[in-house]
């Protein structure tokens, strides 16, 4: 299966200018390296701290989101200083990164990680997911354990289906049907973001939905995202996880994201849930103060 932009150059032309403007609002630059891997390139965007010693962070996104979705609400700046991160665009999904997917209901996209870690020159890396990106990391444990020192999830898929509810059907299909700036707006504020958390900075907002309005006016997804794993491949699973639950994330209710990782999940170690935080990442600097608090573990 393949997901591709309609118009290729443009497409290219509308993502290096929003990279650059999200780097410079960030004030944190990456450099991008491109990967080559069985399901064609991949984009990884790299920051390596001034210091002699240091650690490696593997960061997945979510669904529909480039990688650098990572630097909105500028948390992560906190890792900067004592981590190399590395942020991969995942391929089959919007961004830099090819549209070939790996097979749904298979172990492929944990083959492609096992193949973007050996390319990185990375032995025993910590992997961080977000939504989508987190589901990757399980199958990435499953296919690669040698490879994957521990795994933060934060508001993982995989676990429980999406939500469908009555309550948030209405913001999918406006924001699927008219993808306008006020219709996705209204569908992150509404669905994606906390009403208990500080507002996004303006600029990083707009930077936000301007990425969502050109995505699903021009890239054509194919639909195979609604996946859960089977609790057998969960089970499968032996590398520490240590798991962030947003109690606001109206897409991955926490309960039930909780109830299966306690039942299935045989190496969590911890289980982290943030009063304050949904379903988005960004802008939540308690996030990150739990994030480096796992990431000390052991160090």
């Amino acid at each position: 299966m393949v997901s591709r932009y309609k118009d290729p150059a443009q497409a290219v032309h509308f993502n290096d200018q929003w990279a650059q403007a999200l780097q410079q609002l960030n004030g944190l630059w990456l450099d991008p390296h491109t990967l080559t891997t069985d399901w064609g390139q991949t984009r990884v965007w790299i920051h390596t701290p001034q210091r002699r010693i240091y650690e490696t962070i593997v960061l997945l996104p979510g669904f529909i989101a480039s990688s650098l979705a990572w630097l909105v609400g500028q948390g992560i700046n906190s890792l900067s200083k004592n981590y190399r991160l590395c942020l991969v665009d995942i391929n089959g999904q919007p961004g830099f990164s090819e549209g070939m997917i790996p097979k749904p209901g298979t172990d492929e996209y944990g083959h492609w990680t096992r193949q973007v870690l050996q390319q990185l020159g990375l032995s025993r890396a910590t992997l961080i997911g977000h939504a989508l990106g987190a589901l990757i990391c399980l199958k990435a444990c499953r296919v690669a354990p040698d490879l994957v020192k521990k795994v933060i999830l934060v508001n993982p898929a995989g676990l429980q289906p999406l939500s469908l509810s009555i309550a948030l059907l209405r913001y999918y299909l406006l924001a699927l049907r008219g993808p306008s700036y006020a219709s996705l707006q209204t569908f992150l504020r509404e669905a994606v973001f906390s009403p208990l958390a500080p507002p996004l900075n303006p600029a990083q907002e707009k930077l936000l939905i301007d990425f969502q309005c050109h995505t699903l006016s021009s890239f054509e997804l194919t639909p195979w995202w609604h996946q859960t794993l089977a609790k057998e491949e969960l089970q499968s699973v032996h590398t520490p996880l240590y798991l962030i639950l947003g109690a606001q994330d109206k897409l991955y209710p926490y309960q039930a994201s909780l109830s299966r990782a306690i039942q299935h999940l045989p190496s969590l170690v911890s289980v982290t849930v943030l009063p304050k935080l949904g379903h988005s990442l960004q802008g939540n600097t308690l996030l990150f103060s739990a994030i480096r608090s796992i990431l000390a573990q052991g160090n």
